[in-house]
């Protein structure tokens, strides 16, 4: 089988489920997005169902060398183009004025955005940035059909976010190693989870993992104890 279609509850779940049932890695896919049951646009993080048809990329011959200036494509060739370009066009449409850069991270296409507009896209805790995040993920799979990463950002919010979300998970994990009980975030984005969980990957005092279903979950911060392995840890399910 080199083919398959899932129904998951966000893009990435999919893709997931995808490279899970035909045993590859999910950077050998090609997905195309066939369904998206949504509420409207900002009501993408509530989505009931995304559906997508995956197939096993061929393996490529090695490519002749080219000059430089003919490797990189340009424009909306690139999914960082495109990306701009969507993000712009739905900014006009709502009257929001902003100004988009596009650098590759970790191998994840990473979109910083300046706008006077802040509060806009963050909303409370940076929900309408996800939902818009979601969004460009999801057109920019649709276009290319390819599963890539990618991260939106606004004037630096994720950094402050980040500072806080330390700060919160630091005061909880203090607090638990302390009482001897567990205790639980509120609900965070995978991003987010995963500064939670990196923070207390190597801790001694407690470990982590995720609860919940979607794409919003809680962190449960856990008393680290001699008990039989197989229980919570730092790190497990994000």
């Amino acid at each position: 089988m080199d083919s398959i279609e899932v129904e998951a509850k966000t893009y990435e779940e999919a893709v997931r489920k995808a490279a899970t049932a035909l045993g590859v890695e999910e950077k050998d896919l090609d997905i195309e997005v066939t369904e998206v049951d949504t509420k409207g646009i900002l009501g993408l993080l509530g989505s009931k169902k995304i559906r997508v048809a995956a197939r096993i990329r061929p393996a490529q011959p090695p490519e002749p060398l080219l000059p430089v200036d003919a490797l990189e494509p340009s424009g909306e060739e690139t999914p960082e183009g495109f990306g701009k370009k969507f993000l712009t066009d739905v900014a006009g449409f709502y009257g929001i004025s902003l100004r988009v850069q596009s650098t590759i991270v970790d191998e994840r296409i990473v979109f910083t955005i300046e706008s006077p507009d802040e509060e806009v896209f963050t909303g409370h805790d940076g929900e309408p940035l996800e939902a818009l995040q979601h969004l460009v993920n999801l057109a920019i799979a649709k276009r290319f059909r390819q599963n890539l990463k990618l991260l939106l950002d606004v004037n630096g919010f994720r950094d402050k976010r980040k500072k806080m979300i330390v700060s919160m998970a630091k005061r909880l994990a203090d607090k638990v190693a302390h009482e001897g009980r567990p205790a639980t975030t509120k609900p965070l984005n995978p991003y987010e989870r995963r500064i939670v969980h990196t923070l207390f990957k190597n801790n001694k005092r407690v470990t982590t993992h995720s609860e919940g279903d979607g794409h919003m979950k809680k962190v449960v911060i856990t008393p680290a104890s001699p008990a039989p392995a197989g229980g919570a840890h730092a790190g497990g399910r994000r």
